[in-house]
């Protein structure tokens, strides 16, 4: 009689599912890896996994860091006393997001206006609070409780609260933060983790479970602090983020981004092959996890992947860059110049294209030394100066500040050919300084097909800004229908004062007056014409009556605007950006339905917790504050609260 078993039939003990903490029923789990759970301290043992804090309305407290100014996030804070003392109103939040190892995923800032009095409040109606205040704040290793793409762990410096989306761990020295990491972005606890929770979301639970090898190496130490300054650095590639300094080089940027991926899966092969071998995992062994790894997922996650299809996309793009996106980032860096985000030439401002040192110590990282900065960003000779401090500037001095004189202090640019403002005019000035006359022509050509200011009025927001920014842009398309005349404002310059100032001289006011002279002209030329010069000009009067039309049109709307009492108060910002918009989606023609939808959500009362809803509908916000004293809290009112 053969005894020998089927190749898909398992016998084992039921005592071996118990090998494994929860008692999960994965018979074909490797034995070797079984033995992990028996032997080595948890992640539990070493530092227990935190939740985070829930905010129970995102809408409310949660903002991208860019909808604020930066000098009103306090990165810095030690702890919770430091935070109140400094009168800041944000936080940088951890909300877990897309697949990224190392380093990143930093776009949220949690509102604490009133040293978080008003949040507070509304946490304690819900019979909850701000969640691990004796580690937020702290250095830590966070992730995502939810990867379609796969786990993925990341440093999570200083000056953070974290969510429930993006739970920490917080190890007592930083080489143990770093073993953590390292143990998390590898393919073993990739293995490890399936056992566990063979589904798309890591639990606290989960991950507590995580055996951690009890010693670690310098070698992978060094890997470690390696992957998260290559992590640092393509974030500072990129503008939506903190560490923005410049997109990459133009000439050769995609090739290098191809290198430096090159070399990050080189660094993750090297950080693999360390944790197996802390693990003490024998070559056959690692042979087999691989293999099963390489297999896809042990059971089937459609209808969660199928929900995460978004994510999965988004992690894809940000491994990827084409020529054409390369160069809509050279123009948006340009934008950004002209409207004064970014700042060329001065140290530690967003857009700054200057490297630092210093700005690779993230947390108690050690700062590069001069060789390894050297590897890191290029020697000396490959820039244009040296400052004092040690930065290493991109630009010369001249060209710094002949940038700096090109920034428009009050951030209006104008979308018309014939305006001293027109942003298309700039904007090419602005790309031959950084790059030169050829390569700003080769760069509009690529990105804007040629015509930059076409591509400014239209697909520079609805086919790049819009999506970059997550829907919450940092400059506004202000334009009349059909796009003829319009604006484009740096949504953090926006004053009370902004929308007057655009409906009259030298900006709508004068565009209005030179259409009727143009009219006038073209109607006095019309009188001594014939044939094929009469048709000429019959045709531009007609085109010229149109653009007066849409202009007159576009004029009843700004005011109808201002007069609807859209005077943006400094508090306003605190609302967020797509609430800024929605009182003006009548004159956001290329993007009106998502500002109109929250208008039309503003109205039915959705928001009262919002300067913008006090300042339309006073008495229906002052009944809320009556019955909710988080949102009398919020309007500087709790004496209005009634209980």
């Amino acid at each position: 009689m053969n005894n020998a078993l089927h190749p898909n039939v398992y016998r084992l003990p039921q005592k071996d599912f118990e090998v494994i903490p929860g008692n999960p029923w994965v018979y074909w789990a490797n034995p070797t890896i079984q033995k992990l759970f028996t032997r080595l301290p948890n992640l539990d043992d070493m530092s227990s996994p935190v939740h985070g804090t829930t905010t129970y309305d995102n809408a409310r407290f949660l903002r991208f860091w860019w909808e604020i100014e930066l000098k009103n996030i306090n990165r810095m804070a030690k702890g919770w006393e430091d935070f109140e003392t400094s009168n800041s109103k944000y936080v940088p939040y951890m909300k877990g997001g897309t697949y990224t190892k190392w380093y990143g995923n930093q776009e949220y800032v949690l509102q604490l206006v009133g040293r978080g009095k008003a949040f507070i409040e509304f946490l304690a109606s819900n019979r909850d609070r701000i969640r691990g205040q004796q580690v937020i704040f702290k250095s830590g290793v966070t992730w995502t409780d939810l990867g379609a793409s796969g786990f993925s762990g990341r440093i999570c410096p200083e000056g953070f609260i974290f969510d429930t989306s993006g739970p920490c761990a917080f190890p007592d020295d930083e080489k143990k933060i770093r073993k953590l990491l390292a143990v998390m972005n590898s393919s073993c606890s990739s293995y490890i983790l399936g056992l566990l929770n063979p589904t798309l979301h890591f639990q606290v639970g989960d991950l507590a479970r995580l055996p951690i090898p009890e010693k670690s190496s310098t070698e992978l130490d060094n890997l470690v602090i390696t992957a998260i300054w290559m992590a640092r650095l393509n974030s500072a590639e990129n503008e939506t983020t903190y560490d923005f300094i410049m997109p990459l080089a133009w000439e050769t940027g995609l090739q290098g981004l191809e290198i430096a991926q090159s070399y990050c899966a080189s660094l993750e092969t090297r950080v693999d092959e360390e944790i197996y071998h802390l693990y003490d995992i024998s070559d056959k062994d690692r042979v087999a996890i691989k293999s099963e790894l390489a297999g896809g997922l042990t059971f089937s996650y459609e209808d969660e992947l199928i929900e995460n299809q978004e994510e999965l996309q988004t992690a894809e793009n940000l491994r990827s860059m084409t020529l054409q996106e390369l160069s809509v980032r050279w123009i948006s860096f340009a934008v950004g110049v002209v409207l004064g985000r970014f700042q060329p030439g001065i140290a530690g401002a967003l857009g700054s294209a200057i490297y630092r040192q210093a700005d690779f110590a993230i947390g108690s990282l050690p700062a590069p030394d001069e060789a390894e900065f050297d590897e890191l960003v290029g020697s000396h000779d490959r820039f244009a100066y040296v400052d004092a401090q040690g930065g290493r500037h991109v630009f010369s001095t001249q060209i710094e500040q002949a940038l700096q004189a090109l920034a428009l202090p009050d951030g209006i640019a104008v979308l018309d050919a014939d305006h001293p403002r027109d942003l298309a005019k700039p904007i090419l000035q602005v790309l031959e300084l950084m790059l030169g006359e050829m390569a700003a022509l080769e760069v509009i050509q690529t990105g804007a097909g040629g015509d930059l200011r076409k591509f400014l009025e239209k697909d520079f927001f609805t086919a790049w800004h819009f999506k970059w920014y997550r829907k919450r842009p940092v400059y506004w398309p202000i334009q009349s229908s059909k796009r003829s005349y319009g604006f484009v404002l740096f949504h953090e310059k926006i004053t009370h004062e902004t929308f007057y100032a655009i409906q009259r001289e030298p900006y709508l006011d004068t565009k209005r007056n030179a259409v009727t002279l143009k009219i006038a002209d073209l109607q006095e030329a019309l009188v001594h014409s014939a044939g094929a010069n009469r048709k000429k000009a019959e045709k531009e009067l007609d085109e010229q009556h149109k653009l007066a039309d849409e202009l007159a049109e576009f004029a009843k709307d700004l005011e109808a605007i201002t007069l609807g009492g859209y005077e943006p108060q400094e508090n306003w910002i605190d609302d967020g950006v797509i609430l800024r918009m929605a009182p003006l989606w009548k004159v956001v023609p290329v993007w009106k339905s998502e500002p109109k939808k929250y208008w039309e959500r503003l109205e039915a009362g959705d928001f009262d917790w919002s300067h913008i809803a006090m300042k339309y509908w006073p008495e229906r916000v002052r009944q809320k504050c009556k019955q909710d004293k988080s949102f009398a809290i919020a309007h500087g009112h709790e004496e209005w609260y009634q209980g």
